[in-house]
This record gives structure tokens, C-alpha cells and sequence, in this order.
């Protein structure tokens, strides 16, 4: 029968997602905001490091900025080939439920977190490199204690992967998916907005899934 590898953990990578205008009109505005929001600029102090994120002020900035809201619907198209590529039912609707933006200076990182409740989540990179640090993706099984020791290309010989980044490239996986970004080695600032999308099917839809199974 051979190999059978059940519950993988999906990543989908896409560049050039938005224009360079675009892009360049984003990061001035993310960069204006982190001097102005005192409320974000505090809460980062006390919980992001050295650098600022508008997550403790404002996790939806998709419902009243122009630029984010053109993020958001600019990033519908990547979002369903990725649930194509996972052979999804297609659903009604999708739609953002959150989003905002952070900078991590040098030196800083981002440690291992989660996205509860969401259907796809990830980050568009607005300034970002392999130097700014990669976003790496971790093992779910926490407990995988096999005492074996595994070649280099075999898919359980690490249970941490780097996915690299870069300017107007998105990242994207399911809310559950464990996900941490390296340490800033760079001089430069790294600039994200994640995201966190949800889905909706129509009762016929639903019923005729559960009548393929």
C-alpha cells in the first residue's frame, strides 16, 4: 500500500499580487499611520517589541481606509485559487473579517500564533525580504515524539519551515495553521498587513456536499 501522509498543512505563495503604485501608496500610509495612532503605538510597546502594529487599535482597517479596502478585494482572486488548489467547494462569498497593518524593525520578530476562526489568513508583504526575515511555518503536532531520526528530504525531518518573503508577495494558510517570522537581520524595515478572510456557502450548497460524501 505504501505511504499515506494525512492532515498536510496547506501554504500558498503568489508575487506581484498588487501594482508597484499601489503598493508605494500603501506603505506611505502604513508608515504615516505608526506616527499618529497613539493607541496602536502604545499597545506595541507593551506586547509587539521593537516595532509597531495597529492590531491593539484597529483590526479592521478593511472597513473604513480606501487603500485596504482595494487590499482586500485585490487579494479575492488569490485566495480562490488557493481553495482551488485545496479542490474546495466553492463558496459564495468570501470576505474579510480582518485586517491590519504592522512594521517590525530591526532586530525584531514575531512569535509562534494562530488565527482563530478564520477560513484564510496570511500577510501581504509591503516592504520585505529573506534579510527582513522569513515567516516560518510549524509542525501542528507538538507532541510528535517518534525517536527517529529522519533524512534531510524526507517530509517529517523538520518541524520548522521557512517560507521566504518579499515585496508585494502574499502568504496564505488556513487559521490554524502555527506560524512565527525570524528576527529582523536586516537595517530595514519590515512592512505587512495581515488578513484574516472567512467564508459562506448557501444551504444547497451545504446539503449537496453532505450528499457527496
Amino acid at each position: 500500500m505504501g505511504l499515506i501522509l494525512f492532515y498536510p498543512s496547506p501554504i500558498f505563495e503568489k508575487e506581484d499580487v498588487m501594482s508597484e503604485e499601489f503598493n508605494q501608496k500603501l506603505e506611505k500610509w502604513i508608515v504615516e499611520y505608526s506616527e499618529k495612532d497613539e493607541a496602536a503605538k502604545n499597545w506595541s510597546q507593551k506586547f509587539y517589541g521593537a516595532g509597531f502594529t495597529s492590531f491593539g487599535s484597529n483590526q479592521t482597517l478593511h472597513k473604513n481606509e480606501p487603500l485596504f479596502q482595494e487590499l482586500a478585494k485585490g487579494l479575492i482572486p488569490s485566495i480562490k485559487e488557493f481553495f482551488q488548489e485545496l479542490k474546495a467547494v466553492e463558496p459564495k462569498e468570501i470576505y474579510c473579517v480582518g485586517m491590519w497593518c504592522s512594521i517590525n524593525k530591526p532586530k525584531s520578530m514575531h512569535q509562534r500564533h494562530i488565527h482563530p476562526m478564520s477560513a484564510c489568513s496570511g500577510t501581504y508583504y509591503v516592504n520585505a525580504d529573506p534579510e527582513m526575515g522569513n515567516i516560518f511555518i510549524h509542525d501542528p503536532y507538538d507532541n510528535r515524539q517518534m525517536g527517529i531520526i529522519f533524512k534531510p528530504d524526507s517530509p517529517l525531518a523538520f518541524d520548522t519551515y521557512a517560507v521566504p518573503v518579499k515585496s508585494r508577495k502574499v502568504i496564505m494558510f488556513p487559521g490554524w495553521v502555527s506560524h512565527s517570522v525570524q528576527q529582523n537581520m536586516s537595517d530595514k524595515d519590515r512592512i505587512g498587513v495581515s488578513f484574516n478572510f472567512q467564508v459562506r456557502y448557501d444551504e444547497s450548497q451545504a446539503q449537496q456536499t453532505q450528499s457527496d460524501l
